[in-house]
């Protein structure tokens, strides 16, 4: 039989948003003298229906703590198709306020993701939060 495949396949060109979300959060240890870090955690499938997140690729963005356990804070949910993009966000209700954006939000490529994650990592929320997490965990 005749090959119906095309002759190759090249990746895609882009990163997805778990890879830039990855690379952000392994920069955040060494700007908060090692208190805070952050994660990328994939949702259970009950998880992501119930936060209607139910797609091919299901996450959420954590900032947590070293020295408190028991503490986590979630920035983001998000998820995607195999294609990546479109990416839908759900943001931390307080951090779409302060933003003045729509809580759930739907992401087209790469750059407007950047774009919008910078806004919400530099957002008061975010740097009140990460404070708040250096000063207990030098506490404890």
């Amino acid at each position: 039989m005749k090959n119906l495949w095309p002759e190759e396949f090249k990746p895609k060109e882009i990163k997805s948003v778990k890879l830039i979300l990855d690379e952000q959060s392994n920069l955040l240890p060494k700007i908060t003298g090692d208190m805070v870090y952050a994660k990328v955690k994939t949702m259970g499938v009950s998880e992501a229906y119930r936060t209607d997140h139910a797609n091919d690729f299901s996450y959420s963005f954590y900032l947590l703590a070293k020295f408190l356990e028991e503490y986590s804070f979630k920035v983001l949910d998000f998820s995607h198709p195999v294609t990546m993009y479109p990416v839908k966000v759900t943001l931390d209700e307080l951090i779409a306020d302060e933003i003045q954006c729509n809580r759930e939000i739907e992401i087209n490529d790469e750059n407007e993701f950047i774009s919008i994650l910078g806004t919400v990592l530099n957002s008061d929320r975010i740097k009140d939060v990460v404070g708040s997490i250096i000063r207990l965990s030098s506490e404890q």
